[in-house]
């Protein structure tokens, strides 16, 4: 071709529209070069990343989630691919913009060549490359300059700078096809643009800028429908595509606005130069199949490896609550549907392989029970367990309940009393269908006090029946706050409670009694006795019940973990006022879980009131006389009460908040030797209960809150599949 012809057909308008519609007709020798090496790079660091993931990643739902920031063989994986990835894009984007100057010059350039030149001129790029990253780091700081002046001025002075730099994208061909070096290829390409500087930059701005973050913006939204493998899969292949796709339509723009302004200067012995510039070498075949399908190897290696899961790494079914409920139409008609974080109370196994939920505002509505269909939740309902008209305006005791061996719910109900002074339960009775007052039942236990402070818990026993542990305020008697409670155990001979028999165990000093229904936990031993653990949330002291028959005819009361301040009158003012305010501030975060082994031994988790800290007490005798201790967790003042259960092998599972990483942790326990691993992130942070349970399959299903100061909160249920989980780590054992 002449070079005026060649001249006049590159001078014409419209550089963006006619560079796109060219990238398309010549896609595939554009790719090429990205084919030959970045797409082995994907390769090769795929497994590098599987290996390298191994023991900080979870599968939630089929889709891979780092557990924790890049650290150890993750970030110098991440900084080598990263580092190695750049070095190779400074190489093959000036390949494919040589090949594309060649196609608007009428040359076929083989990508190899193209790859050969652009290795020859490394020096050269990788200087121009620096020269980039320099004003990158300079535009960086004149925006935390332009900070102060507000986000009109830097906003402005932003766009500015942005289109002020899109010009010198005209340096790649200046250094490539012209020989030129890199200061010498920016200044020319701000030469040639200079007539026409506003729409050069607002060409190339538009071209490799905008509509590339609009297909990326169009990507996302598109997989935003997708769930599990199709999301894995397609993210993943059609990111990597993605970013590949999109080089060849910024190298043809880049290419065709140099060659447009380059026509402009009517030079014919200019275009002869570039054209005998270009590397020459013998054509390849176009294969345009194997290209496009190329791109789409490293993501369907990594998704192929999530789906398998050949390592093990932890996977979890999860479901966010209000989510499942809002597919729901009846949940905006039914105001029963809405789930609070401050009302989660239990978990249980609920019908089938699903989950029933405990939840209970302690005000003037009746308690809740959130019941999921399937270990993934995918139906939920949540009603009330009783008629909400009944109660009146004002604080109650918080609700407790427990599972039958029938696999229904047994519920304590409070109701106000005649005159309306006090509050009294009644046991009910909870199915699918709904929940009943235990047929010939009496009310359990009674408080007179309109505001009390009164906590209970209970648990079925194995040949029927129920224990209610109960810790209730003494009154003072006088206008001053009582300094003691009343530990009481309350045994049943049936599930109605026809005839209940009211047990005082023990008188215990309690200074600052707050509504903490966590504070209070009761188990079964496999032999039917019964053991009550209490925590006060002012002192620390952790008070054991055990009895010694099954009709609790003798019963044993010992403290395993001492008050913080043992005589809280001779303390001083200082820390008991920091006790109080603690109190009165986390009180409601504190809380403990236990269980009673099969040689009779109890197993308690708890926050400590110290300094709020999730720890593991080890009891070495049926009464707890003796214990062991260790630490799971460090000392945090927004840890929620941790939740305890044993599996079907006799380990004790502890769910637990991770403060610092943002995480729900799972401890799996032999005594006190504990090896921990993440079970989620949380998407906005800790709240302030947990609760667990074993489903129908044995596996723990974790029920906690996902709480933000300004994200909103939600209600989580997670239910980690294949334990045991090879990938854990050890916890640090810290002796009490």
């Amino acid at each position: 071709m002449e070079g005026d012809e060649l001249m006049e057909r590159l001078a014409r308008f419209g550089v963006l529209r006619r560079s796109y519609g060219d990238a398309a007709r010549h896609l595939v020798p554009l790719l090429a070069p990205c084919a030959l090496v970045l797409v082995p790079l994907g390769l090769l660091a795929t497994p590098i990343l599987i290996l390298a993931l191994n023991g900080q990643v979870i599968v939630v739902d089929q889709e891979p989630e780092l557990t924790a920031v890049p650290a150890g063989a993750l970030a110098v994986w991440a900084a080598v691919v990263l580092v190695t990835w750049l070095v190779l894009a400074v190489l093959v984007f000036p390949a494919v913009v040589m090949i594309a100057a060649g196609r608007l010059l009428g040359r076929r350039v083989p990508p190899v060549a193209a790859l050969r030149a652009a290795a020859r001129r490394a020096p050269a790029l990788l200087a121009l490359a620096g020269l980039a990253v320099l004003v990158l780091a300079v535009a960086a700081g004149a925006f935390g300059v332009l900070l102060v002046l507000g986000p009109v001025w830097m906003g402005i002075a932003g766009t500015v700078l942005v289109l002020a730099a899109m010009p010198a994208l005209m340096a790649v061909p200046g250094v490539v096809l012209e020989g030129r070096s890199p200061w010498a290829a920016v200044v020319r390409a701000y030469r040639l643009s200079a007539r026409w500087m506003h729409v050069t930059a607002f060409t190339l701005l538009i071209g490799t800028v905008a509509v590339p973050a609009l297909a990326t913006w169009a990507l996302d939204r598109g997989v935003d429908g997708l769930t599990g493998p199709a999301l894995t899969i397609v993210s993943g292949t059609a990111g990597f595509a993605l970013s590949l796709l999109i080089v060849p339509f910024q190298a043809m723009l880049v290419a065709r606005q140099f060659l447009y302004h380059l026509a402009a200067l009517r030079d014919a012995g200019a275009f002869g130069d570039l054209v005998e510039r270009l590397p020459a070498g013998p054509p390849g075949p176009a294969r345009p199949v194997p290209v496009l399908a190329s791109l789409l190897l490293p993501g369907l290696a990594f998704g192929a490896t999530v789906l398998v899961n050949p390592l093990g790494w932890p996977e979890v079914a999860e479901t966010y609550a209000q989510e499942v409920l809002a597919r729901d139409p009846a949940y905006f008609d039914e105001g029963s549907a809405h789930v609070s974080t401050t009302e989660l109370r239990a978990a249980f196994a609920g019908p089938g392989e699903g989950v029933t939920v405990l939840t209970d505002s302690g005000f003037d509505s009746a308690s809740k029970l959130l019941t999921c269909s399937d270990a993934r939740c995918t139906r939920l309902s949540n009603r009330w367990t009783g008629q909400n008209e009944e109660l009146r305006q004002g604080i109650r005791p918080p609700s407790a309940a427990t599972r039958l061996p029938d696999g229904r719910l047994l519920l304590v109900r409070w109701e106000p009393t005649v005159r309306g002074r006090g509050w009294r339960a009644r046991l009910l009775i909870c199915d699918g269908r709904g929940c009943a007052e235990a047929p010939g039942g009496r009310y359990v236990t009674q408080v007179r006090d309109p505001y009390p402070r009164l906590n209970l818990a209970l648990a079925a026993r194995p040949g029927g029946g129920v224990v209610l542990a109960q810790a209730a305020e003494v009154p003072s008697g006088d206008l001053g706050p009582s300094t003691t409670e009343t530990l009481s155990l309350v045994v049943c001979d049936d599930v109605a409670c026809t005839r209940p028999r009211t047990k005082a165990v023990a008188q215990v000093d309690s200074r600052a009694f707050v509504r903490a229904p966590h504070s209070l936990a009761i188990a079964m031993g496999p032999d039917g006795r019964a053991v009550a653990a209490r925590l006060d949330s002012l002192t620390g002291a952790l008070h054991v019940i055990s009895c010694a028959d099954p009709a609790c005819e003798r019963v044993q009361v010992r403290r395993p973990v001492p008050p913080i301040l043992p005589d809280l009158d001779a303390a001083e003012p200082g820390e008991v006022n920091r006790l109080f305010d603690e109190s009165r501030e986390h009180g409601d975060r504190a809380g403990a879980s236990l269980v009673v082994r099969a040689d009779g031994r109890p197993l308690i988790a708890y926050r400590s009131t110290a300094d709020g800290a999730v720890l593991l007490l080890d009891c070495r005798t049926p009464d707890c006389a003796a214990a062991g201790s260790r630490t799971l967790a460090p000392a945090g003042a927004e840890h929620a009460a941790p939740a305890l259960v044993l599996d079907r092998s006799g380990r004790a599972l502890i769910a637990y908040q991770d403060l610092e990483g943002r995480r729900l942790m799972l401890a799996t326990c032999a005594g006190l030797d504990c090896v921990t691993t993440p079970v989620r992130n949380m998407r906005h942070g800790p709240g302030p209960a947990l609760a667990m349970t074993l489903d129908a399959r044995g596996r723990p299903a974790i029920v906690w809150t996902d709480a933000g100061e300004s994200a909103g909160a939600e209600v989580v249920v997670t239910v980690p599949l294949n334990l045991p989980w090879p990938h854990q780590t050890r916890s640090s054992r810290a002796a009490r």
